[in-house]
Parts: C-alpha cells; sequence; structure tokens
C-alpha cells in the first residue's frame, strides 16, 4: 500500500508547478511587457485617424470609448504582470540569473510599463475633453 501511495504523491508536486509555470513563459511576460505600448499607440493613431470623422458628425464619443478600451487593454497587461509577480513572490533578487527570477524582472517591468503607458493614454484624453478639434 505505501508504494502505490508513494507513487500519487510524487507527480501531485510536479502538476501543481507546472501549472504555476504557464505564467512565467515568454508570451505572458511579454503581454504584460508590451500592452501598454501597443494600446497607447493604437489610441493615439486612431485617434488621429478619426478627427475628420468626428468633425463631420459632431460625435466626440468614439475619442472616450477608445481611450477606455486602451485603458482596459492596459489593464489586462498589469493584471497578467501582477500574476506572474505573484508566482515569483519568493524568488529572491530581480537581478539573478535563475529563469524564475529573470521572469520576477520582467513581471516587475511589465507593471512599471503599464502603469506608464495608462498615465500616458489618460493624460492624452485630456486634451479631447476640453479642446474642441474641429476648430
Amino acid at each position: 500500500m505505501a508504494a502505490d501511495l508513494r507513487g500519487d504523491l510524487l507527480g501531485a508536486e510536479a502538476h501543481v508547478t507546472a501549472n504555476d509555470d504557464r505564467w512565467l513563459t515568454p508570451l505572458p511576460l511579454w503581454t504584460g511587457i508590451l500592452a501598454g505600448p501597443v494600446s497607447w499607440a493604437v489610441d493615439l493613431e486612431t485617434s488621429y485617424a478619426i478627427v475628420k470623422w468626428t468633425c463631420a458628425t459632431g460625435n466626440g464619443r468614439p475619442f472616450q470609448l477608445l481611450t477606455a478600451a486602451a485603458l482596459a487593454f492596459t489593464a489586462a497587461g498589469a493584471a497578467v504582470s501582477w500574476r506572474a509577480l505573484q508566482q515569483t513572490r519568493s524568488d529572491g533578487p530581480e537581478d539573478g540569473v535563475r529563469p524564475r527570477q529573470r521572469a520576477r524582472f520582467m513581471a516587475i517591468l511589465g507593471l512599471a510599463t503599464s502603469a506608464l503607458f495608462a498615465l500616458t493614454i489618460a493624460a492624452a484624453a485630456i486634451p479631447w475633453g476640453i479642446l474642441d478639434a474641429c476648430h
């Protein structure tokens, strides 16, 4: 009976570790880092592209929706980075050479870029609410 029990327990730890490590693969880590800059660039370019249409129709609502979508996408990137950071909270310094320590650094970098670009997106939305782009 002990041999059967021991064999079952050996696989349990590997399953939990493999499930936690999916947040530490390159795709989620790079998603957290690049979500803010990409959403800012899309917000900026799309805002400039729809100015003529907005002036012709007199509807400024697309600017608000575009800003909200960009902020939501940036927040999603921050959430991915936060999840990766939680998975590496016990992994010592961020300047280590182990893969989990590099993943921790990338998670912190993702949070920082998300915060910076969320602030940039919000700051870029202020003139649309104050100034009239059509005159």
